[in-house]
């Protein structure tokens, strides 16, 4: 299940993009599931919800929604079984941010 938010970014993301603790995350689903039936959208970036085995040296390991851009989801960077750096809020484990820039996804989707 995906949930796609659209609107003014929640500060709860500006937070943890800032001042975050990174991790890793074992993509479990696949965004583009979202997607299904969409011809596209316009107007601001929306987030995307990606079910993930979050794996941190603090906290464990934990499973959560990896929050991306939407058009991260449409670019067909993410999949599920994809490890990529995450970044968390330790005092709200539900609030996990992908961390990977788009260059960063790509070169991931070269290795394989």
């Amino acid at each position: 299940m995906f949930k796609v938010m659209f609107g003014p970014t929640p500060g709860w993301i500006k937070d943890v993009e800032k001042n975050g603790r990174p991790g890793k995350a074992l993509l479990l689903s696949d965004p583009k599931d979202l997607l299904k039936g969409t011809g596209g959208y316009q107007g601001r970036d929306g987030w995307v919800d990606v079910r993930a085995q979050v794996e941190t040296v603090v906290d464990g390991q934990f499973e959560a929604k990896v929050q991306c851009r939407l058009s991260t989801a449409l670019g067909g960077m993410l999949e599920p079984g994809l490890r990529v750096n995450v970044k968390y809020d330790p005092k709200h484990k539900e609030r996990v941010l992908l961390a990977d820039d788009v260059n960063t996804l790509l070169s991931y989707r070269l290795k394989t």
